[in-house]
């Protein structure tokens, strides 16, 4: 029998070990397996499809998805749809709903109420706030400490948790000492260009909140960004 013909080999070639989710599963334990890894098992090993789906709408936003709106993604059918509304149904009467709850951060109202803290601090703080497809809050992070006047990081720094935590879009908020509310050209220069690399790899900027004495400016509300 030829290598070809070899139902073996064939399988060794089309799923190696080593990029085998469910092989990993089993052999490490449901702990050492990303977010999108857990997903690709209950696909049946479509990594593409789990990625996506996890994209769109984030874990969290899953349980919330019908069997229609599972089977408009690419790549899942009938048996996946069906084992994807199990498993949240199962969650869902384990944890209950609101432990997939997140903070919802749909107005600058709701940004200042997590980034306030800022407006009493010394120093210049630019702060990340990562989003799902529902605007939970996936992940904050303080990206950079800055002296009395400013702080400014590259891009990638802001980028690289969003698409660890493979966040739909961000909102930044930094705080100004001075208590000035104005955004300075060189804030308007750092947005759009954060707001560019973000629309490259195709993670969207939201807005940017300035937070000054209590108070704060949002970007997208006064049309800079």
């Amino acid at each position: 029998m030829s290598a070809e013909e070899d139902p073996g080999y064939r399988q060794t070639i089309e799923e190696p070990r080593a990029f085998n989710p469910r092989g990993k599963l089993l052999t490490k334990g449901a702990k050492a397996l990303s977010d999108v890894e857990l997903l690709t098992v209950l696909l049946g090993g479509r990594q593409r499809s789990a990625l996506r789906l996890i994209r769109r709408h984030g874990l969290a936003g899953l349980p919330r998805l019908g069997p229609t709106a599972f089977r408009r993604q690419d790549g899942i059918g009938s048996s996946s749809t069906a084992r994807l509304l199990a498993v949240c149904e199962l969650a869902r009467r384990t944890y209950g709903e609101s432990a997939a709850e997140r903070p919802r951060l749909g107005r600058p109202q709701d940004v200042f109420r997590q980034v306030k803290h800022l407006a009493g601090l010394k120093k210049e703080h630019l702060v990340g706030l990562y989003l799902d497809a529902q605007n939970g809050l996936l992940h904050q992070e303080t990206i950079s400490i800055g002296s009395l006047n400013t702080t400014r990081t590259h891009p990638r720094e802001i980028l690289h948790p969003a698409i660890v935590h493979l966040a739909l879009g961000f909102i930044l908020a930094h705080n100004h000492p001075s208590g000035c509310l104005e955004p300075s050209p060189e804030d308007l220069e750092f947005t759009r260009s954060v707001a560019r690399a973000g629309e490259i790899v195709g993670i969207e900027l939201y807005d940017h909140l300035i937070v000054a004495g209590g108070k704060f400016t949002s970007l997208r509300e006064r049309g800079l960004l």
